[in-house]
């Protein structure tokens, strides 16, 4: 990088040179409606917390025509407290619990609103096993397959006359069928489900068919296995008349090959319509195992199961979709990596599933469509972030009782779909954005991961403090504004953005890379500048004339652009509207800051308010301050002067 002289700005400074340059180169309305008034973001008893459930089997029995289920639910758990005399599990009140066996022996069941307590034959201690069996009955809550879901729905698909019984667990709905444990933590380790339906039916789940057993009564029990870790609300069937459309992969890193299984209705035509857009989940499974690791169940299957509903659900291993629309397979499939191998720790961090998901929709249009369909995927994400709600809310999730607020599309979907757009322009390098994300997803395979675990994966690889990057565009509110004006006198092309923020309050400033695009004649040329206050002045050199400017060009900040406006008066007024200005900043080795002034203390804080430096400029007008001591962060440089005019300036070492 050349370095060329600085011109005064308010806050910011930036120099740069151009001379010769040549041109460079669908799913949360679903969930919403899945449940609107639990409040609950943990387990329902602490007592749950007390065993870590190692398998579970349903052998349920099930029909199409109605949500009707009986059948018995078998928990194979070890004791993770000091002692435990309780078995504690949840299961709704519409269904009837007829008998719990534990370890085999009859025992005592007491109910609370869902909330069931049975209790052991004996005192059981840490690192001990026992086995719970709980025979149920009975009729839940039904949902209707489009507004008024449950944990167990059925409704017709009015295109096909089809009739399917489907589960939507996610977030707190597994109870509605299954007594279950609902701990984001507590990972079930392998789990075998058994669906006896009548046997013009077929049914559909987790893992891989083992068998199909005739039963009495013109019945068959499909008995599917999965000896993949998983959580809770991932368990589920799919039972109707349905084709079992399936044939084999080969995936890379993986196996020779892998099953794709889908069932789609048995209905005249209905093959010939979803198989295209089935077929496209082998292309987009090749490209996510290449950008985030091999699919992580290629030992078993992964596939759909239609049903009538107006989005999908992540099922681990076979998704059930409403169509097979290439964003939504897109969607589901990477959910598989996020979501399913890796879980959101808590409900704050719902994003870890809900926002790489959208994102994969980006990637996949950006791969096999072109990037003039990806950007306008990302003009219509960001579309959604505009006033006047731009200025309310944060990625990460406030409040885990409202159900709307978890899957809201704007906050949980879009935005961090569009924030995780904004990083990978920040890392400015493919190569290591997906690197980051297939390390972030190893190290928590199988397992949770929050918002400050994927923060810490990019802090590993890009060996430097992300606290601002996730401060301002997760945990806070709000988006920036940006006003440009430009001017060229000779030589000199001055550039002054102005930025604002939807919510002052929450984020004053957000520090961020962005594009300047500078059009000449014949060629345009990109340059990346940093902004790092609410005034920003940058003098680029170059022997061309420019015909204008743009800002942000390919869309990869999410901001609200006010446009960019020519004034012959930009530069000059820069020129003259301070004294103080720094060079290079953000800054490797040292700071240069000139316009100090003689016998002027100085003292640098962190963030947090903390003195990390201090000196006085003795009989110099200027400073060089080292960094080589400094963590990669954000500063605040003070100045107080003899004539009491202080300034502030913001400082980044990089």
């Amino acid at each position: 990088m050349n370095t060329v002289r600085l011109i005064t700005a308010i806050l910011a400074i930036f120099t740069y040179t151009l001379a010769g340059a040549q041109e460079e180169p669908l799913c949360h309305h679903l969930k919403q409606s899945l449940f609107q008034a639990q409040s609950k973001s943990t387990v329902a008893s602490a007592e749950e917390d007390k065993y870590d459930v190692k398998h579970v089997k349903l052998d349920i029995a099930l029909s199409n025509e109605n949500v009707s289920i009986s059948g018995k639910a078998t928990t194979y758990a070890m004791v993770v407290a000091t002692q435990m005399n309780t078995y504690v599990f949840e299961l709704d009140t519409l269904l009837t619990i007829d008998s719990v066996l534990i370890d085999g022996i009859k025992v005592n069941v007491s109910s609370d609103k869902g909330l069931h307590k049975a209790e052991m034959p004996q005192l059981l201690m840490r690192g001990d096993y026992f086995t719970a069996t709980v025979y149920y009955a009975g009729t839940p809550k039904k949902g209707n397959g489009f507004f008024d879901r449950a944990g167990m729905n059925n409704a017709v698909a009015d295109q096909w006359g089809a009739t399917v019984t489907y589960t939507l667990s996610e977030p707190y709905m597994s109870k509605d069928w299954w007594p279950c444990k609902q701990s984001l933590q507590d990972k079930i380790d392998s789990t075998t489900i058994w669906i006896t339906v009548p046997d013009s039916l077929k049914a559909g789940s987790n893992g891989l068919l083992r068998n199909v057993t005739p039963m009495q009564g013109n019945k068959l029990r499909y008995e599917w296995h999965t000896n993949y870790p998983m959580v809770y609300y991932l368990l589920s069937v799919c039972v109707g008349r349905y084709i079992d459309y399936n044939y084999k992969i080969a995936i890379q890193g993986g196996a020779d090959s892998m099953l794709l299984q889908h069932y789609i209705y048995d209905r005249k035509g209905a093959l010939d319509f979803y198989k295209k857009g089935f077929d496209s989940t082998a292309q987009m499974l090749h490209y996510f195992s290449e950008i985030f690791g091999t699919y992580p169940f290629y030992k078993e299957k992964y596939g759909h199961c239609l049903a009538p509903l107006s989005g999908g659900m992540e099922h681990q291993t076979m998704s059930t979709n409403g169509n097979a629309g290439p964003r939504l397979v897109a969607h589901e499939l990477a959910h598989q990596w996020f979501g399913d191998w890796v879980t959101c720790a808590t409900w704050r961090d719902i994003w870890i599933n809900e926002g790489f998901a959208s994102y994969a929709e980006y990637l996949f249009l950006e791969k096999f469509r072109g990037k003039t369909v990806a950007r306008t995927l990302m003009d219509s994400v960001h579309a959604q972030l505009l006033p006047p709600r731009a200025s309310s809310g944060s990625i990460y999730a406030d409040d885990t009782a409202n159900i709307w607020r978890i899957f809201d599309g704007r906050l949980s979907y879009n935005k961090p779909s569009a924030v995780l757009h904004t990083l990978r322009y920040v890392i400015a390098s493919d190569s290591l954005f997906f690197q980051i994300l297939r390390s972030f997803l190893q190290t928590h395979a199988f397992g949770n991961a929050s918002t400050d675990d994927f923060k810490r994966a990019t802090e590993k690889y890009l060996q430097q403090d992300m606290d601002v990057f996730f401060d301002q565009w997760v945990y806070k509110e709000g988006l920036p504004i940006f006003s440009t004006q430009w001017n060229q006198v000779g030589k000199n092309l001055f550039v002054d953005i102005k930025q604002e923020t939807t919510n002052p309050q929450s984020v004053p400033v957000f520090i961020t890379p962005i594009d300047i695009r500078v059009q000449f004649e014949n060629v345009d040329t990109t340059i990346r500048v940093d902004v790092v206050s609410a005034n920003n002045f940058y003098l680029i050199k170059t022997d061309k004339k420019v015909l204008g400017i743009s800002l942000d060009p390919d869309n990869k900040i999410l901001n609200i652009d006010r446009g960019v406006m020519y004034n012959p008066s930009t530069g000059i007024n820069n020129l003259q509207s301070s004294a103080l200005y720094v060079f290079p900043n953000p800054a490797t080795n040292y700071w240069v800051i000139a316009g100090v002034g003689e016998q002027a203390d100085w003292y640098i804080t962190d963030c947090t308010g903390r003195l990390v430096k201090k000196g006085n400029s003795g009989n110099d007008k200027s400073l060089l301050i080292t960094t080589e001591s400094l963590s990669h962060t954000m500063y605040i440089l003070h100045i107080v002067r003899i004539n009491k005019q202080n300034e502030t300036i913001k400082l980044i070492k990089q």
